[in-house]
């Protein structure tokens, strides 16, 4: 089966084609000042998404039957001093992705976020209200609403705070840059007031290809097994790679001086994850362990 995938140097792109199953062939998309090598698998294009006629081109040349969306801005202070641009990404590329989609008859995966809730009502269940406070939550729920009027088969992926080995050349995840903190015996300072369920991006990629594999078309809500604090999560890396626990210092939203406010608590249930998916959440421990394994 031919797989397009865009943001396909992501954390999640890179997860996705770390776990892909033999079968399939992928063309990965990406933006960026670097090149990635193909592989006999994998061939990976320069391909804004905002760039309709580019897709147009590839869909004609490629024809893939799945899309599985992750491109986008996903910084809410980014988002929200660059609203224009966040829009014409978060927004407009998915409509050119899901408006090509449905003129080749291709699947379309949306890759969504936690960041359509507010926060105030946790743990949230796929039908529980969207209501985001931040201009970046805005941009990811109007996708969800763009993608709900398909007239191809589609699902809606809403992982939580995520966490893995990125590529190099691409932008760290909160774990790495405790990490590369705490191993240059620096501070880490982590919120204490922030609550969700961090999820290993190859957990979240194992949930892509079960959706594919078993045709579950619909929207699901992705995360680990434990609701824990920032703070919390960052212990539990310094327990896992046998670093300082007392570089790590608790604090309160407000700390870093960001531009938006985040969410509070946007833990998830993840009883249709695991009914509907047959995907068992990962422990912390569990997750941090295959990444100490797998180390880059």
């Amino acid at each position: 089966m031919k797989i397009l995938i865009t943001g396909g140097t992501g954390l999640l792109g890179k997860a996705l084609i770390e776990t892909v199953d033999s079968n399939y062939e992928i063309v990965a998309t990406y933006l960026g000042n670097y090149d990635v090598e193909d592989t006999h698998q994998v061939k990976y294009t320069k391909l804004d998404t905002r760039d309709k006629a580019g897709y147009e081109y590839l869909f004609r040349e490629f024809k893939p039957k799945v899309v599985i969306h992750t491109a986008s801005i996903g910084s809410p202070d980014y988002a929200e001093k660059n609203k224009e641009l966040t829009w014409e990404v978060n927004v407009g590329g998915t409509q050119n992705i899901l408006f090509i989609c449905e003129r080749f008859n291709a699947k379309f995966i949306y890759i969504s976020s936690n960041g359509i809730y507010d926060g105030n009502k946790a743990p949230y269940g796929e039908e529980d209200e969207a209501k985001p406070i931040n201009y970046y939550g805005q941009t990811k729920l109007e996708g969800e609403r763009i993608v709900q009027k398909a007239k191809i088969p589609y699902a809606i992926v809403r992982p939580i705070l995520m966490y893995g080995w990125p590529h190099s050349f691409e932008r760290g995840n909160i774990v790495t840059f405790a990490l590369s903190n705490l191993e240059k015996c620096e501070v880490v300072n982590a919120y204490d007031d922030v609550y969700l369920n961090p999820l290993f991006n190859h957990s979240c990629a194992e949930a892509i290809w079960k959706i594919i594999e078993e045709e579950k078309y619909d929207v699901f809500n992705i995360a680990g097994a434990e609701r824990v604090t920032i703070y919390k999560l960052i212990q539990e890396v310094a327990y896992a790679f046998k670093l300082n626990l007392d570089l790590i210092k608790p604090v309160q939203q407000g700390f870093f001086n960001e531009l938006v406010k985040r969410p509070g608590d946007t833990s998830y249930k993840t009883e249709k994850m695991e009914k509907e998916l047959g995907i068992k959440p990962l422990s912390l421990k569990e997750g941090l362990s295959i990444m100490r394994e797998i180390r880059q």
